[in-house]
């Protein structure tokens, strides 16, 4: 929402916000969070391949790039297709670039 870094999840006073709120709540790092997208990535994206080789409608595909305020690049792919039931449906792959 606010194109914080993963960084963010490192600092003293975001630690200290998240404790107050629940103590028993273990802030990951931003490596550990880095590590979590990327394997929730790879576990996922087999299942959207298997998933639209299945598909028998035509798939709409349209791209978007922008720059954060942080001066990265980023890539959205989205597509749109309907399911075996007519149902409008959607994925989305974001790519990060440097």
């Amino acid at each position: 929402m606010h194109e914080y870094p993963l960084s963010y999840a490192d600092h003293v006073a975001t630690r200290e916000v998240f404790a107050s709120m629940q103590p028993t709540f273990k802030m990951p790092r931003r490596n550990t969070i880095k590590k979590d997208i990327l394997e929730m990535y790879e576990v996922e994206k087999p299942n959207i391949n298997k998933m639209m080789d299945a598909n028998n409608s035509r798939v709409a595909i349209t791209t978007d790039m922008w720059t954060s305020n942080q001066k990265k690049g980023y890539m959205v792919v989205t597509a749109h297709y309907n399911d075996s039931s007519w149902n409008l449906e959607m994925r989305v792959y974001l790519k990060l670039c440097f």
